[in-house]
């Protein structure tokens, strides 16, 4: 797929179109080759110290540790659940290597090089198709497409998607969805060939669609994929040799569009059976979430987010696993607007961009186009978690992960345009090799580091200790101290945590979505057996006292995540 096959695509950027064959020659099979066996070598070496030393960290211990359902694959019969694929893979590593976290990094390292592989492939099918095989140097078709998926590989930001075992979720459902859109477009360049190639293009239009619907089965983030194809189809098959019947092949798409509400809503409407355990528990949780929080404070803070997730893909510093992030409440605050003043700005660039292209020469066009869908790419894939639909978490760097695609294609397509420009002053080719060598090398490094932070419970909790003092960084490196029998430690952070309890007044603050019951409680059993340990009895006894007290809720409570102040009250916490 990497090598490109014969496609008929457009004369780039000339107001006259006219088709015209591609042909990458023997040597685009071996550059596939040489960049598959680069990227996963670069890859596992990134990553090895969390393949072989990285335990189960954060959610980790509820989603696979303690989550009886990925014991047995026969509880997999029921496909209703909104992430069945994430479980049934967890429940396949389950299978093969027990609760041995190795298994589960080195899948998810494995799937992350495969996403590299494919973003590669994907940036190379979209350049071909943009004009760039009339480009007199047809290998920046090549270097553009390889620095997009290398760096994709060696950022820092994708970090939290790959040693975080439980994003799998993300990681799985990205692959599903590169793939969907790879296949799209490999089918659509066949089926323009004519009707010799009929049955090949519509067995890769089959497997796009199947893989769309498994990535919706993997993670909701994938109920763009229909979104995208019709923006890819618009954007580059206005020549079609099928007018305006080509949209027909948009229907099976749209169609797929009612799979995620359906996983989602399907319990409530009656439609299928309610799931078992941690599964239903996130599938309520989102319920809540919905239904419960305010969709315009959301929005309003995600402007600022994105502006964020931004910085760290420019200037990867300070990441963080947990961010302390304080939400925002209206539109007109200074810093939403300036957000929004930035995001307009990058979108308009976007739309300039294209238009662009169509004064550009034949070498220059695509590259201001690739600027365009990138930039489109990153806005339409980030859209299910930072816009309108309301998570407790209002940052994540994970939700990253599929849309810095875009992102990184968008800064090789600026990339190629500088090079092409400077080069001739600058030494040309071996210029812009070094300069990308160095970014990719400095990209490298920051990732290889960050990855310490995965592979060792008490620093991967001091880490957000030190950068935010939140409570929950306290109460899980108290329980990594606990772990690990240093009792006064976990002791020590443990009753900091305890002392966070009273400021969570407003049970639906954004900044207060840890403070759930179930929480509280669990902090004071922690504490209790510290106590405990330490040979004080009585105030063990308070503590685990304190706890059932807390969980002893009235019938009809809101759903656990809601609960600060009914958790502080039940417990006498005044």
């Amino acid at each position: 797929m990497g090598g490109g096959p014969d496609f008929p695509v457009r004369n780039g950027g000339t107001a006259h179109e006219e088709r015209m064959s591609y042909r990458p020659g023997p040597g685009g099979a071996a550059f596939f080759t040489v960049t598959v066996l680069l990227f996963g070598t670069v890859g596992f070496f990134l990553y090895r110290d969390v393949i072989f030393r990285g335990p189960f960290l954060f959610d980790d211990l509820e989603y696979i540790v303690g989550n009886p359902m990925i014991r047995s694959l026969s509880y997999f019969a029921n496909i209703t659940d909104p992430r069945y694929l994430g479980y049934f893979s967890f429940a396949l590593n389950n299978a093969l290597g027990g609760e041995n976290p190795f298994g589960f990094h080195l899948v998810n390292v494995i799937i992350h090089v495969i996403n590299a592989i494919l973003v590669f492939s994907t940036i190379s099918v979209i350049l071909t198709l943009l004009g760039s095989a009339g480009n007199p140097q047809p290998g920046w078709r090549y270097a553009a497409a390889f620095f997009t998926g290398l760096v994709f590989l060696v950022h820092p930001v994708e970090t939290q998607a790959v040693s975080y075992i439980t994003q799998r979720f993300t990681s799985l459902s990205a692959l599903f969805y590169l793939l969907s859109i790879l296949l799209y477009l490999h089918a659509r360049v066949t089926l323009e060939k004519g009707s010799g190639e009929r049955r090949r293009g519509l067995a890769m239009y089959i497997a796009s669609l199947v893989s769309a619907i498994l990535a919706m089965k993997t993670k909701e983030i994938a109920f763009t994929i229909p979104f995208m194809v019709a923006i890819l189809e618009f954007m580059l098959f206005g020549a079609s040799k099928f007018e305006k019947r080509r949209f027909y092949f948009l229907i099976p798409f749209a169609a797929a569009l009612i799979i995620i509400p359906l996983s989602l809503f399907g319990p409530e409407w009656g439609l299928s059976a309610p799931g078992r355990g941690i599964d239903e528990i996130t599938r309520k949780d989102k319920l809540y979430d919905l239904f419960q929080r305010s969709p315009y404070e959301y929005l309003v803070t995600q402007f600022r987010v994105i502006v964020t997730y931004v910085r760290l893909l420019v200037f990867p510093a300070d990441q963080l696993a947990v961010y302390d992030y304080a939400a925002s409440h209206s539109l007109f605050e200074g810093r939403v607007l300036l957000s929004v003043s930035l995001l307009f700005a990058a979108e308009g660039a976007a739309l300039c961009s294209w238009q662009r292209a169509k004064q550009a020469g034949p070498r220059e066009a695509p590259y201001y186009r690739l600027i365009s869908i990138g930039v489109i790419w990153f806005f339409v894939t980030i859209s299910i978690e930072s816009s309108v639909i309301p998570i407790k978490d209002v940052i994540f760097e994970h939700r990253l992960y599929l849309p810095s695609a875009g992102f990184f294609a968008c800064c090789a397509g600026l990339f190629m345009l500088i090079a092409m420009r400077v080069g001739p002053f600058l030494g040309g080719r071996v210029a812009a090799a070094v300069i990308a060598v160095t970014v990719v090398a400095a990209l490298s490094v920051a990732t290889y580091t960050r990855n310490t932070v995965w592979t060792d419970e008490v620093r991967f909790w001091d880490d957000i200790v030190k950068k935010t003092g939140k409570a929950i960084g306290y109460n899980n490196r108290g329980n990594a101290y606990l772990k690990k029998g240093e009792y006064a430690l976990a002791l020590r952070d443990l009753d900091r945590t305890i002392g966070f309890f009273p400021r969570a007044s407003d049970i639906m603050a954004w900044e207060n979505s840890d403070f759930t019951p179930g929480n509280m409680a669990k902090t004071y059993m922690s504490r209790g057996q510290a106590h405990a340990q330490l040979g004080d009895l009585r105030r063990a006894q308070e503590d685990f006292d304190t706890a059932n007290r807390i969980m002893m809720l009235p019938p009809g409570h809101p759903p656990d995540r809601a609960g600060g102040a009914i958790g502080m009250q039940a417990a006498g916490i005044k």
